[in-house]
């Protein structure tokens, strides 16, 4: 039975093809299809809505869960689930939308994902509302109470209760069959724990801030003044009395609702000058240093660019004469320098690398292969952004950046050990030619466990038409996963009349999706002729 309306599905496919499907791993290839044939990914997605239950039984929900850096020793768990599930579990989520976010506490309270759709541009949430407006009102409120606490969830995401998911969804929306798919999506991405979201992606941030919202009426009922952002809580009192009060409260609402606690290390409570002083959008003093000062005005600026807008030119004309004002290359070199990096900032001067002139993006980008130990907690960013700037980079920067790469995956890096950094770091070796590289993309394929990085290695090789490794690929294709077995479809097409047999000969095992995916690869060869790439 159909459930999930027209404009649910094209809003989910047009948000993947604008934002990607997780803000944790690099984007799966299947992501340009959400771009190039929205129409015909919409047609699939109805055809599982028509048949929810055959088309679950039919093609189980695959995902791949893989370990995040947080800091310089913590970890987190991301979730990259099958393209077309997390476009289908998105719509789902979507249909529901304006129903969580009607229950929600006001956008002057919780500032985090506030639903509201843009059909045009696939975005989900309020541009206008988000974690600068959460900063100025913590700001604002301090100058209004004596003391501030601040705290936050341990383990939020992985703790989430599926029975308390459930009971939430059914309170916020009379659409139960929807819930039902919700859930069922839910626990098939959980494969067994009846508890966790899988972080990463827009459909599970929606859902989570659904789940808080019980805790935020009870608080707010009960007088207590608080601003939250995703699991980090900023509560304010006239009182030390008052306020240790509140966290006694919040830590009982959070363990008694929702079975959540509070992260004890993280838990801080302060008079409203220390809290003032220490806050990222504090008025400077008379006795900051300069160098401290240009920081906390660059974490002020606002480094965002759509290419898109009607107004582009003038907006990126603007942004680069704001990035003028600061020495973005000096204030990287002074966070390299010391033992552990400003995350926060160097993220920031990371992104801002990316609009500075060429002879600058060399100086940082040698500075940063240099330090890459230093910059492991953002090391996907460091990554993304080499792989931007690697057409305009001097050729011995793109070798050092190269070998350096290498030598991390060579020696087993405890780098290049989280798979979420090693997927980020494939994508930049794409691109080097030598025979090192290829060797090395062989070897990690062999002893490598994780789906998605086995995945994206066949694509590489595809890339790079390695067509005699393809080809003896080829011949262990029953024993492969499903997302392998995608990517090897795909780069059969670098084997001419060898992988057209093939691909004929197991035509009728393949589901509407791959179809799809091979109609487009197709199209996208033909069209290209000898110039074609398999699509990274």
């Amino acid at each position: 039975m159909p459930l999930v309306s027209d404009i649910a599905l094209k809003l989910a496919t047009r948000n993947i093809a604008g934002f990607g499907d997780t803000d944790i791993f690099p984007f799966p290839i299947e992501n340009h299809l959400f771009f190039d044939k929205p129409d015909e990914i919409c047609s699939v997605l109805q055809e599982i809505d028509n048949d929810f239950d055959r088309a679950l039984a039919a093609m189980p929900v695959l995902t791949s869960k893989e370990l995040t850096a947080v800091g310089y020793s913590g970890f987190r768990q991301g979730t990259q689930i099958d393209p077309v599930w997390n476009a289908y579990f998105l719509a789902l989520v979507a249909t529901i939308g304006d129903d969580i976010e009607s229950r929600r506490v006001a956008s002057n309270t919780v500032f985090s994902y506030r639903y509201k759709p843009n059909t045009d541009t696939g975005a989900l949430f309020d541009k206008e509302i988000g974690w600068p407006n959460f900063q100025e009102a913590a700001k604002t409120e301090a100058t209004k109470h004596a003391f501030v606490l601040r705290c936050d969830i341990s383990d939020f995401y992985p703790r989430i209760y599926h029975h308390r998911l459930d009971n939430a969804l059914r309170r916020a929306t009379p659409k139960t069959g929807v819930v039902d798919r919700i859930m069922a999506l839910v626990k098939a991405i959980s494969a067994g724990p009846s508890y966790g979201l899988p972080v990463g992606g827009p459909a599970a941030r929606l859902l989570s801030e659904l789940l808080l919202n019980g805790v935020d009426r009870l608080l707010f009922t009960e007088g207590i003044r608080f601003i939250r952002f995703v699991d980090d809580y900023i509560i304010f009192a006239e009182t030390r009395e008052r306020a240790h009060s509140a966290l006694i409260r919040i830590s009982e609402l959070l363990l008694i609702n929702e079975g959540l606690s509070l992260q004890k290390t993280k838990t801080r409570m302060l008079t409203a000058a220390e809290f003032l002083a220490t806050s990222d959008f504090a008025d400077s003093s008379e006795d900051e240093a300069g160098e401290d000062e240009q920081a906390r005005t660059f974490r002020r600026l606002r480094i965002h660019y759509d290419p898109y807008s009607p107004s582009a030119a003038a907006e990126y004309e603007f942004l680069i004469a704001q990035l003028s004002k600061f020495d973005i290359v000096g204030m990287l070199g002074r966070e390299l320098v010391k033992s552990r990096i400003d995350e926060g900032l160097t993220r920031r001067l990371v992104g801002a690398i990316r609009h500075l002139a060429p002879s600058a993006q060399n100086d940082a980008t040698r500075s940063m292969v240099e330090s890459l130990d230093l910059l492991y907690p953002i090391f996907p960013s460091v990554m993304q952004l080499c792989r931007v700037l690697l057409p305009t980079l001097d050729v011995a920067v793109q070798a050092d950046l190269y070998a350096a790469l290498r030598k991390l995956i060579q020696g087993d890096s405890y780098i290049t050990q989280v798979p979420a950094n090693l997927a980020y770091a494939l994508r930049v070796l794409a691109t080097d030619s030598s025979e090192e590289t290829e060797f090395l993309l062989a070897a990690l394929y062999k002893r490598s466990e994780s789906m998605m990085i086995r995945r994206d290695i066949i694509l590489l090789m595809a890339f790079r038409k390695a067509d005699y490794w393809i080809s003896n690929c080829r011949t262990t294709f029953s024993t492969l996963t499903g997302w392998e077995r995608r990517a090897l479809l795909i780069a059969s097409y670098i084997l001419g009349d060898e992988g057209k047999h093939w691909r004929e000969s197991i035509k009728n095992d393949q589901s509407p999706f791959d179809r799809l995916v091979l109609t487009w690869t197709a199209e996208s060869k033909n069209k290209k002729g000898a110039d074609w790439r398999v699509p990274l």
